[in-house]
This record gives C-alpha cells, sequence and structure tokens, in this order.
C-alpha cells in the first residue's frame, strides 16, 4: 500500500486570540475539486456520476448521514451505500476493513459492537446512529449536543467547535493534532457537561479519536499525531486526501494503547495530578456560524 502522496497543507496556528482557518470549498493539496454536476440521485445506493469505484462524491437529495465523519466519509466514498441506507453490522465490518484497513478484531468490534448498543434488529440509514446516548455521545469535540430531550442529536459538524479543537490541538507538534492534544480538549469538553458520559460512552469518546488519529496519520501517529488539515477535510468534508491509501492495519491493541494515553492523561488532569496547558490561556469563542460539513 502506498502512503498519502500528497503534501498536507498544516493550518497555521497563531499565538494570538484570533485564528484564521480557510473555509475553502476543498484544500487543493489534499482534495481535488468534486466536477459540477447536478443532483443526481443514490437511491440505488451507488453513484451515477461517480460510478462504481471509491471516488468522493457529496451527499445528494434524499442521502442519510450520521454525526459520525468516519462512517460519513465511508459512504461518501462508496465504501459504504451512497445513499446512507439499507446498511447492516456486516457491511459497516466490510467498509471499515476496505475503506480504513481495520484489523478483522478491530472491524468486528466496532461493527457488531456498536450493532448492540444501537439495539436494532433490522437494518438501518446512518442517520439511526444519531440516536442520542447510543453510540452517539455528548462532549463531542466537533458536534454540538443534543438539545434537550431530544431523540436525535445534531448531524452537522459544528463551525465554532471544528475551530476550537483546531486552535487548541498542535501543542506538542506544529500542525498536529496528537494524543495528548485530545486529553486536554476532552477534559475541557467534558468538564462543561451536567452529567458526566456514561462510562462506555467515555471509552467510545476516546476510542474513535484513537481510531481516526491511527488510521488517518499513519503507522507512527501514536508518536507523531494526525496533520490539522487532514482532520479538518475529513470532518468538515468527510472525505479522504485524494491519492491516500491507509499504510498499515490498524488492530485492537495499537488501538486499545492509544486510547489509554488519551485516559490516562485525562485522568491525571481531572485528579489534578497534571496541569492541563489549554487552562493556562484564552480560548478564543469562536462564531457558531454554518456547518462546515457536507449537507445531507
Amino acid at each position: 500500500m502506498t502512503t498519502m502522496r500528497r503534501a498536507a497543507t498544516r493550518v497555521d496556528i497563531a499565538a494570538s486570540t484570533t485564528l484564521a482557518i480557510t473555509e475553502t470549498p476543498f484544500s487543493p493539496l489534499l482534495a481535488s475539486p468534486v466536477p459540477a454536476h447536478d443532483h443526481h440521485s443514490h437511491a440505488t445506493g451507488i453513484c451515477l456520476v461517480r460510478g462504481a469505484d471509491n471516488a468522493f462524491c457529496p451527499p445528494q437529495p434524499g442521502d442519510k448521514r450520521s454525526p459520525c465523519p468516519a462512517l460519513n466519509a465511508l459512504s461518501n466514498h462508496g465504501f459504504l451505500p451512497r445513499d446512507g441506507r439499507n446498511i447492516g453490522p456486516f457491511k459497516i465490518y466490510q467498509a471499515l476493513r476496505e475503506g480504513y484497513n481495520l484489523s478483522m478484531i478491530l472491524a468486528f468490534i466496532l461493527a457488531f459492537g456498536g450493532w448492540a448498543i444501537l439495539g436494532q434488529l433490522r437494518k438501518v440509514s446512518l442517520l439511526d446512529l444519531s440516536r442520542h446516548n447510543c453510540i452517539e455521545h455528548d462532549a463531542s469535540l466537533f458536534h454540538v449536543d443534543a438539545h434537550g430531550k431530544e431523540e436525535y442529536a445534531p448531524i452537522p459538524a459544528s463551525n465554532s467547535l471544528m475551530k476550537s479543537a483546531l486552535y487548541q490541538g498542535g501543542r506538542y507538534s506544529s500542525g498536529r493534532m496528537r494524543l495528548e492534544d485530545v486529553a486536554n480538549i476532552r477534559v475541557k469538553r467534558e468538564a462543561a457537561l451536567e452529567k458526566p458520559l456514561r462510562w462506555w460512552q467515555a471509552e467510545i469518546a476516546r476510542g474513535e479519536m484513537a481510531v481516526a488519529i491511527g488510521v488517518l496519520g499513519g503507522k507512527d501517529a501514536d508518536k507523531k499525531g494526525l496533520d490539522l488539515e487532514v482532520l479538518r477535510l475529513w470532518v468538515t468534508q468527510e472525505r479522504l486526501p485524494d491519492d491516500w491509501e491507509p499504510d498499515h492495519t490498524q488492530g485492537i491493541f495499537k488501538t486499545a494503547k492509544m486510547a489509554t494515553v488519551i485516559r490516562d492523561r485525562m485522568t491525571a488532569m481531572q485528579k489534578g495530578q497534571m496541569i492541563n496547558i489549554l487552562d493556562n490561556e484564552l480560548t478564543p469563542i469562536f462564531s457558531p456560524t454554518e456547518s462546515l460539513s457536507v449537507g445531507i
């Protein structure tokens, strides 16, 4: 397998209280623009414009998406049905294997374990994964919490939370989101909750970032982290960089080790045994403008 062959444009994190983040439709170094087409249907689960390959196509009217950029990207690239409908756990398992090169065990746990938490006996759409307090949880790094007693959480990524995460990341390696950064940000997010996350939701929250960094950041991501621009592209446009292929198999043991790094640092900060460097500065409050996610 090859690694990402195009250089990633790094986000310039200024030391001041302002942050300029380019919000273009695509990053020219990471992802080519999608050719202009009229709206078309993905009702068959495939894209009649992009074909049967794994080229990116954004959601079309009627397509379903979830709050999970990992699964949405798999759908936008055709590893999952492009309409986001009629999906079962085995299909998710296959997509995780083919799209992200997860190990058999890790893909099985994520697909069938998530299915058990969701409590579904039939095929679902990606929208079903937004059911609040199942797989979806509060204190996401990129999505606002569900409001009140709403059954479904908001799907699009939050512009302000995304900008905050990009601003708060890169403190240990310039332009890269490392596990230490994730721990810092998660502590801040969870401290704002009225009720703490359930233990298994906290595990999901740590594990999902361990998988994202591990897969997209490459085989040394446990030490070097993930390029912030790749993260922005993946979350806001729910797509993979051009010419990107996984350079290793992301397995259960490495993922668990990475999640443990996040957990241990969070625990130390929450117990006052370690200082959260984000507490020593004023993070800008970014305007909660329109979502940066591809629309549904």
